[in-house]
């Protein structure tokens, strides 16, 4: 296959490819970032107590026909039961916010629609009605109900809401193991100096943070030498260890590009190989067994692009996340046209605010300033010449 294929193909190949990684059990902390491998289900009722609601007092209501004010008796403050306290008539208990109803109390008024003078309190509420302002129990959930879907984000949220049960473990998808190669003699490790022709390592520690953001790291990172035999060991050694290998540089048609030959001749069957679109033109997507390779243009934007559009769908989708793309339809702030080939999809970075998208400048593939600046890309499709102002353009969170 040394074809060209539009944007949507290439999506709808690399979502075919995905796969569900095993099921582990995690602590709820250590599963922040991971997706939900089965439904979970309340353990227990929520409330698990009838509770008050605010900080007030508690009444039997039909003693209202009979008595003008009530005698406080009791004072009851959250996470003390008193089971064997028993209300009698005309009495009432101080109660505060997530206290247990005590036996014979079925009404509950704030402290601010009261009079107290002494323990004698009178009620300046003509709206009070029998079970105001309880929590009754089970009002929220009912032990054995389900609570959260399978294929969750396990977010703040999501933990917080878990820990409410005391639910302290859950099943997850695993973490997938990916390996990093990245070709390129001219590339030097940050803090070392540059001679001439030589250009920083970006594409690491871009792809490094781009992980991590999604509960992610590299199981290994290696520069590989630009030779043929270095290319081929590198990338036979790093199969060996992974699900998915990461590979930037060396996909073009170079005379020192030995990655697509490499690929080849250990027996990685090609997905697809080159998209009309711009940046990332030469992006490799295959397989051998049950391991996958994305293999992206060294061109740090191509990268960057690549990265958000096929290989960061294709990963979360592995570890449970349901949607293939979550892009979103904007207006944008003003107009773009093409200025070259109309025939190809452009990922222009661009910054979304308040509903609306700007299209950054600098969208030439060796300007990063832009990058730096974009929280979204915007789609614009092949075929399209222009895009006007308040028109509705798709886009990706980057």
């Amino acid at each position: 296959m040394n074809h060209f294929i539009s944007v949507s193909e290439a999506k709808k190949i690399i979502e075919t490819q995905i796969f569900r990684t095993e099921k582990v059990t995690l602590s709820i902390l250590d599963a922040q970032g991971s997706y939900t491998s089965e439904p979970i289900f309340a353990t227990l009722d929520v409330p698990s107590f009838d509770n008050s609601a605010m900080d007030g007092y508690g009444f039997r209501f039909e003693d209202l026909e009979d008595f003008s004010e009530l005698k406080v008796t009791e004072i009851i403050p959250a996470g003390i039961s008193k089971n064997d306290f028993i209300l009698s008539r005309g009495e009432a208990v101080r109660i505060f916010t997530g206290a247990k109803i005590p036996n014979g109390v079925d009404t509950v008024i704030m402290q601010e629609k009261t009079s107290r003078i002494d323990d004698r309190i009178q009620l300046n509420d003509d709206e009070i009605s029998k079970e105001k302002n309880i929590r009754l129990k089970a009002s929220q959930t009912k032990i054995g109900t389900k609570i959260i879907e399978e294929n969750t984000l396990v977010n703040h949220a999501v933990i917080g809401f878990l820990a409410g049960f005391g639910i302290e473990k859950i099943a997850v998808h695993k973490k997938l193991k990916i390996g990093f190669l990245y070709t390129g003699n001219e590339l030097v490790e940050i803090g070392k100096p540059l001679l001439e022709g030589e250009i920083y390592n970006s594409n690491t520690y871009t792809l490094q943070s781009a992980l991590a953001e999604i509960n992610h790291q590299f199981s290994f990172t290696n520069h590989v030498e630009d030779t043929e035999e270095a290319t081929f060991s590198a990338i036979k050694k790093g199969l060996e260890t992974v699900d998915v290998l990461l590979i930037t540089g060396g996909i073009s048609v170079g005379d020192y590009d030995y990655v697509k030959p490499a690929l080849e001749k250990i027996g990685v069957s090609e997905l697809f190989y080159k998209i009309k679109q711009k940046p990332g033109k030469p992006l490799y997507f295959g397989k051998v067994e049950e391991k996958f390779v994305f293999a992206l243009p060294g061109n740090p934007a191509s990268v960057f692009s690549c990265y958000h559009q096929y290989v960061k769908p294709f990963l979360l989708g592995c570890i449970g996340r349901k949607e293939f793309d979550e892009e979103q339809d904007l207006g944008i702030s003003e107009s773009f046209a093409k200025k070259k080939n109309k025939e190809q999809t452009q990922f222009l970075k661009a910054f979304y605010a308040k509903g609306k998208v700007q299209i950054l400048n600098a969208q030439e593939s060796y300007k990063m300033d832009s990058v730096a600046q974009a929280n979204c890309l915007v789609e614009f499709a092949e075929g399209e010449t222009e895009i006007n102002i308040g028109e509705k353009v798709k886009i990706w969170k980057v």
